[in-house]
């Protein structure tokens, strides 16, 4: 085995999913993040679309390692399920067919079959340096917005039935169902809109609005408390409990500690 690992911070763990054309790969690629890749856990394998579209939705991976060809259909057939996904792919593949496709999904890399394993950890070590760089850019922002309040603007939410504007320091958080996101309002209001939450995600995060869990975003403005307990829980205005992703967590806790 190549002796090249993942050059992160020893307590910055990444999820990964393989999802392999055939056993072989799967062998293959299990081998190579055991002996050079410890900061990647893989939490899952899948067989096909089917399969790892329910295994992505249950784990929320990092990354997901990922065929061209699957046995029931295609790995693009497999991220097309994701309006946008919110994990990073490296694809494996037989040929160069589909390279510039795989470019267009925005993959992080393309490794060509049979495997090289020096090949493989170096994608995996370039995945890492970008999903621990886009932590460290959610970290400063949300250390920003601790420190400065942001101003108060106003969001247009579009129903099936209407449209609503609403000031957005009126919300209190946010949370998805799908490609379907709610919006809960201070008045006790509940808006359902078509689009998935992290469509707002970029928008919102200057004025205060974090994402802690895949299926939550809370708007730091109107938290009532950070609840250590059952794994961490941020509690709201309204006494929503919203559950926070371990790594979230651990910032959250140093960041009030810091002020």
């Amino acid at each position: 085995m190549a002796e090249i690992c993942i050059f992160v911070q020893n307590d910055f763990m990444i999820k990964a999913i393989i999802i392999p054309g055939r056993q072989q790969e799967q062998d293959q690629v299990a081998a190579i993040v055991g002996a050079c890749c410890p900061n990647l856990s893989v939490v899952a394998h899948a067989e096909g679309v089917r399969d790892g579209v329910g295994l992505i939705n249950e784990h929320n991976p990092d990354l997901v390692i990922l065929d061209t060809k699957l046995k029931d259909g295609s790995g693009f057939d497999l991220v097309r399920h994701f309006d946008k996904p919110d994990f990073k792919i490296i694809f494996l593949s037989a040929s160069m067919d589909y390279a510039i496709k795989a470019i267009k999904f925005s993959a992080v890399d393309y490794i060509l079959k049979p495997i090289d394993e020096e090949e493989l950890t170096l994608a995996i070590n370039k995945a890492s340096d970008i999903i621990r760089f886009e932590e460290n850019l959610q970290q400063k922002a949300l250390g920003g917005s601790i420190e400065n309040l942001a101003k108060s603007q106003r969001l247009v939410l579009k129903t099936s039935e209407q449209l609503h504007v609403v000031s957005i320091e009126d919300i209190i958080r946010i949370e998805a169902d799908g490609n379907y996101s709610t919006f809960h309002l201070q008045d006790g209001k509940k808006i359902l809109v078509s689009k998935s939450m992290k469509e707002y995600e970029e928008e919102l995060l200057e004025h205060g609005f974090h994402r802690v869990h895949k299926s939550h975003i809370f708007n730091i403005h109107k938290m009532s408390h950070l609840d250590k307990a059952d794994g961490g829980f941020v509690v709201m205005i309204d006494g929503a409990r919203i559950p926070v992703a371990s790594r979230k967590r651990d910032m959250l806790l140093q960041l009030f500690e810091e002020i």
